[in-house]
């Protein structure tokens, strides 16, 4: 799905049904001027409110991709642990309740992209190979996976934008893995450098021992990450006020896991 973006615009990932994370990373976007937004997937699952986070991205970006979890409560959570499974099943009664909007959010869902290209930027959920399901790890690097990395760089121009994993970094050919702590949250990439793998992070699950949302801005030539808080406890107790969700997914918010 070829398209263009403005000049600076801002790439949010792995919103998992968590308002509170959402709603302060769309005001941390905003106060920023940025009006382009493109979502990497997985829109829902996991959380507590899919409806309004749905809704939420409806509303507010401009490009939203299809996860894995957007995908099974389409079509059925296959492969998934027990805890996802309960919670998608339970996404998908959720998001059909009949409040007069549920033939829209359903919709939604369906028409989501697999992928997302404009100016040598590519854009999917999980990798160009298997859009919503495969990962790139930094466990694949140690496994010397070099075939999966020459096909995935050879599939795009500049720099490939994923999320999935929930766990920020940047990968370039060299398969150098660096986390943005390493970069001081960013870089500036020229067109002399070799192609780069970026994976935005989550904003409603991150994974990387931060319990923060994490998200990026591109501005021009410029990828910043960017953390911002919310009120995690908040999401917790919304997690144990529901009898399908297992508690273990608010803990893991807890210890950003």
């Amino acid at each position: 799905m070829p398209g263009r973006t403005s000049k600076k615009y801002a790439i949010i990932s792995d919103l998992h049904s968590n308002v509170e994370a959402l709603t302060n990373v769309f005001a941390d976007i905003d106060s920023q001027g940025i009006e382009d937004v493109i979502c990497l997937g997985d829109v829902v699952g996991y959380g507590p409110e899919p409806r309004p986070v749905l809704e939420m991205t409806m509303r507010r970006v401009r490009v939203s991709l299809m996860g894995n979890h957007d995908e099974a409560v389409l079509k059925g959570a296959k492969n998934f642990n027990a805890w996802a499974r309960e919670a998608i099943d339970w996404t998908r009664e959720e998001i059909q309740v009949a409040d007069g909007k549920e033939s829209e959010r359903w919709a939604y869902l369906k028409r989501m992209p697999l992928s997302f290209q404009t100016n040598g930027m590519y854009f999917v959920h999980g990798s160009p190979r298997q859009p919503t399901i495969e990962y790139i790890l930094r466990e694949d690097i140690y496994n010397g996976s070099y075939d999966k990395f020459d096909e995935i760089f050879a599939s795009f121009e500049k720099i490939l934008f994923v999320g999935h994993s929930h766990t920020p970094c940047v990968i370039n050919e060299d398969l150098d893995y660096v986390h943005p702590k390493e970069i001081d949250h960013g870089f500036t990439y020229t067109r002399d450098k070799k192609k780069l793998i970026v994976n935005v992070g989550s904003v409603g699950q991150p994974r990387d021992n931060d319990t923060r949302s994490c998200y990026v801005v591109v501005d021009a030539n410029t990828v910043t990450f960017r953390r911002v808080e919310y009120d995690v406890d908040s999401v917790v107790e919304k997690i144990k006020a529901v009898d399908r969700l297992s508690d273990n997914l608010g803990l893991r918010l807890k210890r950003g896991v």
